[in-house]
Parts: structure tokens; sequence; C-alpha cells
């Protein structure tokens, strides 16, 4: 299915989330705490039921000191930037958008090493540069994506890819990341990407988008997609208070959409 849109196609659905109350995550909110990062509970974050519909998945992971003065200066873990409000603007585009009708009423954060993420079949992964898993996440991760599972990660420039990729080597030691242009199908799944150059997240520096595909084989199914360079979230956080251009805001969602179609059909 081929969509064609423009600046309207957000207009809507953002007018009726002004009335949502949607609030940014506080300062010393969930994930605030590093110590405790890894034995918080899925209580803690408010994590709702399994009922069979799609819900929004964002991975947390521990990062003690390792997170740096970014982590200093937000109070808040990595793993845990533009939440909650990334996941609740882009649930109610999702839901305008598609026949999908997602779980509206939450999201759910989870170690890769828990159990209950194998219900869900996508995970978004934040700040990946400071993402260092235990052996029993890196498990925990290569079974899901070896399941079935579909990973995003977002959020990271620079250096920050060194870390992500020798992360990523623990949990598929043979997988090799191929970079991503516009005929992937994924980019037309349900809106037709025209250009992956759009969003410039970092300034001058361009984005780019890398995949891991099953078997290494890019004619099979793609289990891992990077915005590399990109910050999609930043633009779903904040889409509903005109910090970023709408037609910017569009593009984040039509990316953040297809991944979710591709994702539940392959």
């Amino acid at each position: 299915m081929r969509v064609s849109v423009n600046s309207m196609l957000v207009a809507g659905a953002l007018a009726a989330m002004s009335g949502v109350g949607l609030t940014r995550a506080k300062a010393g909110g969930p994930g605030s705490d590093p110590e405790n990062q890894r034995t918080m509970s899925a209580q803690d974050f408010g994590n709702v039921d399994y009922d069979g519909r799609f819900t929004f998945v964002r991975i947390r992971y521990a990062t003690g000191l390792s997170g740096g003065s970014s982590f200093g200066r937000r109070r808040q873990a990595p793993w845990a930037h533009d939440f909650p409000r990334a996941e609740r603007n882009f649930m109610e585009i999702l839901k305008e958008t598609t026949f999908i009708a997602p779980f509206m009423n939450g999201s759910n954060v989870f170690a890769t090493d828990e159990a209950e993420l194998t219900k869900y079949p996508l995970a978004y992964l934040s700040e990946p540069g400071y993402w260092v898993p235990s052996e029993e996440e890196v498990e925990g991760l290569r079974n899901y994506l070896l399941k079935g599972g579909f990973l995003i990660a977002d959020d990271f420039r620079g250096w920050d890819w060194q870390n992500f990729e020798a992360q990523m080597k623990r949990v598929l030691p043979d997988a090799q990341f191929v970079q991503l242009d516009e005929s992937h199908p994924i980019f037309d799944s349900f809106f037709r990407i025209e250009s992956l150059a759009t969003l410039t997240s970092y300034g001058r520096e361009l984005p780019s988008y890398w995949g891991l595909f099953e078997d290494n084989d890019p004619e099979k199914r793609l289990v891992v997609i990077a915005n590399y360079n990109n910050d999609i979230g930043e633009y779903w956080e904040f889409s509903d208070v005109g910090y970023y251009p709408i037609d910017l805001s569009n593009e984040a969602y039509k990316l953040g959409v297809n991944y979710v179609i591709y994702a539940m059909t392959h």
C-alpha cells in the first residue's frame, strides 16, 4: 500500500492529542537511578498486560556511571530519552493512519532478558552508544530476534556506532550491517519514503540507515534497523508543541509507521 502525505497528515492527530494532557518525563522519574535499573520491576514503569494488540515496547539497560554528562544533565538514563512522550505521540499517529488499532493506554519497558518481551513483535532501543548489555541480556535479545522480533535502534551518532556494533556482535556474532537506501521494502511498506536525507537531527551530520538481515541475506527478513546520526524519537516527543517543523515530524512519523508495518508483516 502506497500512501502520499503532506503536512496535514499529522495536523489532525496532533490537534486531538493536545487535549490528552501529555507530559514530559520528569527529572528523577523512571530510569533516573542507575544503581537500580537492572532490578526495577515492570510495575515501576507502568507496564501493561499483554492483550494481543500492538503495544509499544522500549528497551531498558543499566548504565552505572557510564551515562556521561548527558545522563547527568537530563537525570534520565539514556534508554529513557524522550520517554514517555515519544511513544504516546507516535501511537496516536499509528492509530490515526493505519488499521492496526494499537493499545493506547500505556506502553511497556523491558530488559532484553525478560521473558515478556517475546510477546511483542517490535522493540525500540534509545541511545545505544551507552548500551552494554549483560550476558543474560545478550542471550535474551538473540533469542528475541531469531524468534521473529524486530529492533529499532535510534538516537545515536559519531563514536556511538562503535559501541552499538560491538554489542550487536555479541548478540549475533556473524552479523554484518548493510547500509539501506530508499529501495528497501521497509521504506515502502506503508508510506513511500522518497528520501532518507530529510531529517538532520544532529546539525550537518547526514543520517544513514543500517540493517541486519536474517542469515546476512538482504533478500531475507530485516531484523534490526539502526537510525544512525538520527533521532526520530525526538521528533515524536516534541511534535505536538511546535518545536520542529511539521514536515520534519511527518517524516519521522512515516519512518516509525513503516517500521511497525514491516515488523508486523515479516
